[in-house]
C-alpha cells in the first residue's frame, strides 16, 4: 500500500512541474512579445527606440575610443 501512494505523489509532482513549465513557457512568450513591441514601435514623434539605442551605443563606443586613443602607457594608471 505504502509504495502505490509513494508512486501516485511522484507522478502527481511529476504533473504539476510540466505544467509549471508551460507556464514558465508562455512568460516568457509574453515578456519577449512585449519587449519587441516597446523597442520596434515608433513613438509619437516617429522615433525607434531600437534606434536610439543603438545611435547612443554608438556615441558612447566614439567617445570611449577617443579618450583612450591619448593613452600613452599600457597600464591604466
Amino acid at each position: 500500500m505504502l509504495v502505490t501512494r509513494d508512486i501516485e505523489l511522484r507522478i502527481r509532482a511529476a504533473c504539476k512541474f510540466s505544467r509549471q513549465r508551460g507556464q514558465a513557457a508562455t512568460e516568457y512568450t509574453i515578456v519577449v512579445v512585449f519587449a519587441a513591441m516597446v523597442l520596434l514601435v515608433p513613438d509619437e514623434n516617429g522615433d525607434v527606440a531600437i534606434v536610439k539605442l543603438a545611435n547612443a551605443l554608438k556615441t558612447f563606443y566614439n567617445a570611449f575610443a577617443y579618450a583612450i586613443s591619448f593613452s600613452t602607457t599600457i597600464t591604466p594608471f
